[in-house]
């Protein structure tokens, strides 16, 4: 038995993997810029040596291969020993983006979603 069209939705199903991939990368780096930011603000400057907030400077993030987005807090975060200890720029600033980064990957999908079935 064949099924009339099923090439056709075959190749919109290839498409969508590749748009999903890519939209989903985007979106990731959009939502590590997001937490960047908001960290930045949150790093406490008081506990600073020079007083300066220069801590600032060493969050930084970069766009890996495989589409993730790496966040490097610094050496004010205490994640590297394995303490979860406060984290008081980090917990703070992913819970305030948490339901804007959740929104932002479920748009990028149905977006991609959209784009590979409808045009």
């Amino acid at each position: 038995m064949t099924v009339i069209g099923a090439d056709k939705v075959m190749r919109k199903l290839d498409k969508l993997k590749d748009r999903v991939a890519q939209a989903m990368s985007d979106a990731n780096q959009k939502n590590g810029e997001d937490i960047l930011r908001v960290s930045k603000i949150l790093v406490p400057v008081g506990a600073d040596v020079e007083g300066d907030g220069h801590e600032r400077s060493k969050i930084t993030g970069a766009r890996r291969a495989d589409g993730s987005y790496l966040l490097d807090f610094g050496p004010k975060s205490k994640v590297i020993e394995g303490d979860r200890g406060p984290r008081p720029f980090v917990n703070p600033a992913l819970s305030v983006t948490r339901k804007r980064r959740a929104s932002r990957a479920r748009r990028a999908i149905n977006k991609a979603v959209k784009e590979s079935f409808h045009g």
